[in-house]
């Protein structure tokens, strides 16, 4: 697996979930975003990503912080 530098934006309690907004950065990233694997905590729905964005819904509070790094990987 290789790391693929990522840092959460924002973390937002909504009804019974948490949203979690996390910045994909490309310029420091050079290879394929294929197949991404994502720290093993369980989401509420699939994992979108947009403009280097991605949107994670989790069932439990993930404990990020906006501004930290975010654990993402891709399978080679």
């Amino acid at each position: 697996m290789t790391p693929i530098p990522a840092k959460v934006l924002a973390v937002a309690k909504q009804s019974s979930q948490y949203r979690v907004l996390v910045q994909i950065e490309l310029d420091q990233y050079l290879g394929s975003f294929r197949a991404p694997k994502v720290s093993a905590k369980r989401f509420r729905s699939p994992v979108s990503c947009h403009n280097g964005q991605l949107d994670l819904f989790y069932y439990r509070d993930p404990g990020l912080k906006a501004g930290k790094s975010f654990p993402l990987w891709t399978v080679q």
